[in-house]
């Protein structure tokens, strides 16, 4: 990913955190689906849009891992409470301020 960006540039990701796929949908409390593991390669999405789309993932450490793998210099990372994609009107209390939902992540080609 270093080589497409010009000296100097900068890559931003704004993304859902990699633990999103561990919370329910649960409107009264936040809990974690049994089914799921954070240190998982992979799962199968039976939710709203997937619908039994097989997802692959990443933890958080191994996605900064690869952008400093790939020659970049982390400039910024930060969690975010807030949804980084909501189906609806769906009100799920994983997404009321308790649990990491989003990310964002700049860093920067040298040069």
């Amino acid at each position: 990913m270093a080589r497409l960006l010009r000296p100097s540039g900068h890559l931003f990701v704004y993304e859902a955190h990699p633990a999103v796929p561990l919370w329910t949908w649960d409107e009264d409390e936040p809990r974690i689906r049994a089914d799921r593991g954070y240190f998982r390669r992979s799962h199968v999405n039976d939710t709203f849009p997937a619908r039994g789309a097989v997802e692959f993932q990443a933890t958080l450490g191994q996605i900064v891992t690869a952008v400093i793998g790939a020659g970049l210099q982390l400039r910024y990372l930060e969690e975010y409470p807030e949804p980084f994609w909501r189906p609806g009107d769906l009100s799920a209390a994983a997404w009321r301020g308790r649990l990491p939902n989003a990310f964002a992540l700049v860093a920067s080609r040298p040069g």
